[in-house]
């Protein structure tokens, strides 16, 4: 088989390439070429791409020892967010936020280093990719305090133009997730 992004297939073929795949195929395929959520995006007919689905995933908040916040200028919309992404098939939120902040930081993170601010859904979480899909994000919040005094220790993948740390108060302006930076605001003002 080969190592295509599922971006780089046509409907067509992507469509005759899964449709007799078991189930742990295509668990292995989505994970391996860019999450479940991409491939059921790109089995639906293009006519009906936009119709919205349901997205799972997690986010998480990256706080250094001043409590800046970690944020990553995406590649494909030139905004600044939060590391995380789409919860693959059978995964656990907490090992979503791991592993989305391992590729999208390059940190290593453990399960018991992150703590669950939040889960978010409702209206504040749809989004429209640059495809013309639509979702519905239902987001498990986290956050993690890091000792980084080193910035070059960060390292983004395909996804991630720059990554740099932001005071709370001192925040882009080009800025997706605002509702989960409230949250996080929120969370913040209930621990003083």
């Amino acid at each position: 088989m080969d190592n295509k992004k599922m971006r780089e297939y046509k409907h067509e073929e992507l469509v005759e390439l899964v449709k007799d795949f078991s189930e742990q195929e295509i668990i292995d395929f989505s994970s391996s070429r860019g999450g479940y959520p991409v491939l059921l995006r790109m089995l639906l007919n293009p006519e009906i791409c936009h119709i919205p689905i349901l997205q799972d995933g997690a986010a998480i908040i990256i706080r250094n020892y001043n409590g800046d916040i970690l944020l990553q200028e995406r590649t494909d919309r030139n905004l600044w967010g939060l590391p995380g992404g789409c919860q693959e098939l059978g995964e656990d939120f907490r090992v979503t936020a791991i592993r989305e902040a391992k590729e999208e930081t390059n940190l290593e993170l453990e399960s018991q280093q992150i703590e669950l601010i939040d889960i978010l859904s409702g209206e504040s979480r749809r989004n429209s990719y640059p495809s013309g899909d639509i979702v519905y994000n239902n987001t498990a919040l986290y956050l993690a305090d890091v000792n980084i005094t080193d910035l070059s220790q960060l390292k983004g993948d395909s996804e991630t133009k720059r990554l740099a740390f932001f005071s709370i108060d001192n925040l882009p302006s080009n800025l997706m997730d605002k509702d989960l930076i409230e949250a996080y605001k929120r969370y913040i003002s209930r621990k003083r």
